[in-house]
């Protein structure tokens, strides 16, 4: 059994909690930590809940000799920067994740005091790394890209194997950018079904469409790259959001909540106010005793008083007042 809350930094993820978004930086710093404290600012002054970096040792990750060896090595994070972003994270209130690729990375984290671990999707099926993760006993934000159910199942059960039960599942699709017919959005109401916790959506995506169809359908967190440049030279950045997008990003989200509202079906005040019901009026002046007929009942609006569904109930009562023409049927007015 998963937790249907988790807590960490002060903020709470629930099936009632506003939308949790988390910034990607990833790598896209540019190997400079001036870059990366910007990006930070950016995704603080978007109302973003939490920025998240990639750490990781290329040499854990691909021999030497493969292509990818080189281009990675190109853009890891000084490990050494994390206390400085850490603490610069701290002082704008916005949390700060790390996805970790390798055990020594995780040590790293854990030696500033992250309080929450993201597991990229090319790591879910990484048990050992995930268990050793799982074992920290601290909130996991884990990734579905290129996983079927079979892959998520044991990674959840390493997890809970481990006595970590504070999991959400990001439906994710491993391809960047993401096109809209690959994002498989129904997933995300399954999960929450089958696995009974949190759920979000790491969105590769260049439009918000998907984001927002996501809120609807029941997820709570939400990861989007950032960059201060789409344009900048780097795997990531041609489908990041760039400031003013990724402030939009996290608007609408919070606007596709608002708008879920409650399943409670009423009338709300504003409707109320609007007055588009249609309400009983007296057609004529008439005196006390007087029938109400076809010839003195008349429909209009607003429905201050009696609702016109109530027409024929009214017709035949007699009025215990005296009343007005054009004023509004009351209940105090009549007698059966």
């Amino acid at each position: 059994m998963l937790d249907k809350t988790i807590e960490f930094d002060g903020n709470t993820i629930n099936s009632s909690s506003s939308p949790f978004v988390i910034a990607e930086i990833g790598s896209n710093f540019n190997q400079d930590i001036d870059v990366a404290k910007k990006l930070i600012r950016v995704a603080k002054d978007s109302n973003a809940n939490a920025v998240k970096f990639q750490l990781f040792d290329s040499e854990e990750l691909y021999p030497k000799k493969d292509g990818l060896y080189d281009i990675f090595k190109s853009v890891e994070l000084n490990p050494d920067w994390i206390p400085e972003l850490k603490s610069y994270s701290d002082d704008l209130n916005i949390s700060f994740m790390a996805s970790c690729f390798d055990k020594k990375s995780v040590d790293v984290i854990e030696q500033n005091n992250i309080l929450a671990h993201k597991i990229a999707s090319s790591e879910t099926t990484n048990l050992n790394l995930l268990a050793y993760l799982a074992s920290k006993n601290k909130p996991l934000f884990i990734s579905t890209g290129m996983c079927n159910f079979i892959d998520i199942e044991e990674a959840l059960n390493v997890c809970i194997e481990t006595g970590n039960t504070q999991v959400c599942l990001l439906q994710c699709t491993a391809q960047y950018p993401l096109d809209i017919s690959n994002a498989n959005l129904c997933v995300i109401p399954e999960f929450i079904n089958r696995y009974k916790c949190n759920v979000g959506f790491s969105d590769h995506s260049t439009s918000n469409v998907q984001a927002i169809t996501s809120v609807g359908l029941g997820a709570k967190v939400f990861e989007k790259h950032i960059t201060l440049d789409k344009t900048s030279k780097g795997p990531d950045h041609f489908y990041a959001a760039e400031p003013e997008e990724f402030k939009n990003y996290v608007l609408q989200i919070h606007e596709a909540y608002k708008s879920l509202g409650s399943s409670k079906k009423e009338m709300t005040e504003n409707e109320r106010k609007e007055g588009r019901r249609d309400g009983l009026y007296y057609k004529n002046s008439l005196s006390k005793g007087d029938m109400l007929s076809d010839a003195n009942i008349e429909i209009k609006r607003p429905a201050v008083e009696i609702r016109s569904r109530y027409y024929n109930l009214i017709k035949g009562s007699k009025l215990k007042i005296n009343v007005k023409s054009g004023d509004a049927i009351r209940w105090e007015d009549v007698k059966f």
